[in-house]
């Protein structure tokens, strides 16, 4: 193949071995580049290139297909000296979008979710920590609440502490349920755009995804079903689509602005961010 043609190319999930009119993202990007054929073109911000690569793996084709359109943009951002800009804008977006879109699954956690979505802007890791501190106790507060929490996480009590009982789901494989479920979504494309500031804000994501998983544990548990795994599996899936959907545009729209190194207007990512459209979880 000779001329680069955006509208005849199909993106694909993983990278391809020769160069037809079916490809993975960054190798679109080293065509466009006209380098050689490559999963890994020279041209490429490492930031964007981690991005991009969670997102080619688990965005659903459609979507898949808007981010070809992304590839010119692309192109020349490996010297631009913008990727530790890049790392805290996804680390303000992961605070300010991710966390709260989640806590807002329990209606208990409305107000905790607000106060990290209406936040200052993010800029450092520090910032991050201190964000996350009220909004954290408030989710071990729920999870007592609702008798839910995990033991061992997020202050549950330790496994010797549990009553075991056969009538009793087991916490551990309902919160790997949750977690694997979580681990799976696009969205994760933020995670890891974080790269250039990964080694400090490590333990601090660490915090922000298990608050996100004791409130999808919570609300899971709280919905009518039988204890088999398999049920409280279809549980948690249905509970998370509608999140996930809107999380899955509200990351797209991320990766155009970390293309671009530019933070979002006026007030941030509340405003153009399908956040609060997602639907809450209603026990009713």
């Amino acid at each position: 193949m000779e001329a680069f043609d955006l509208g005849m190319i199909t993106l694909t999930r993983k990278p391809t071995g020769a160069r037809t009119s079916s490809m993975s993202l960054p190798e679109a990007v080293a065509w466009f580049a006209g380098e050689h054929h490559s999963d890994r073109p020279r041209c490429l911000s490492p930031v964007l290139h981690a991005a991009i690569t969670v997102l080619g793996d688990r965005l659903a084709h459609p979507r898949l297909q808007q981010l070809k359109w992304l590839v010119p943009s692309l192109v020349g951002t490996a010297e631009d000296g913008r990727d530790s800009v890049r790392s805290l804008l996804a680390v303000d977006w992961l605070v300010r979008v991710y966390t709260p879109a989640w806590l807002r699954v329990v209606p208990s956690l409305d107000l905790a979710a607000a106060s990290l979505a209406e936040h200052a802007p993010i800029s450092s890791v520090a910032d991050a920590a201190d964000a996350l501190d009220a909004p954290l106790a408030a989710v071990r507060r729920a999870a007592w609440a609702a008798q839910v929490a995990v033991p061992g996480v997020l202050g549950g009590a330790n496994a010797a502490d549990t009553p075991d009982t056969t009538d009793t789901p087991d916490p551990h494989r309902q919160a790997a349920t949750v977690s694997l479920a979580l681990s799976a979504l696009a969205c994760d494309a933020a995670v890891a755009a974080t790269l250039d500031v990964a080694p400090g804000f490590l333990p601090v994501c660490g915090k922000l995804r298990l608050a996100a998983e004791q409130a999808v544990l919570i609300a899971a548990r709280q919905l009518a079903g039988s204890p088999d795994p398999d049920d409280f599996g279809a549980r948690v899936a249905a509970l998370m689509a509608p999140t996930a959907d809107a999380l899955d545009d509200a990351v797209i729209e991320l990766l155009a602005r970390l293309i671009d190194a530019t933070a979002p207007p006026g007030q941030g990512w509340l405003a153009g961010d399908p956040v609060d459209a997602v639907k809450r979880y209603d026990g009713d």
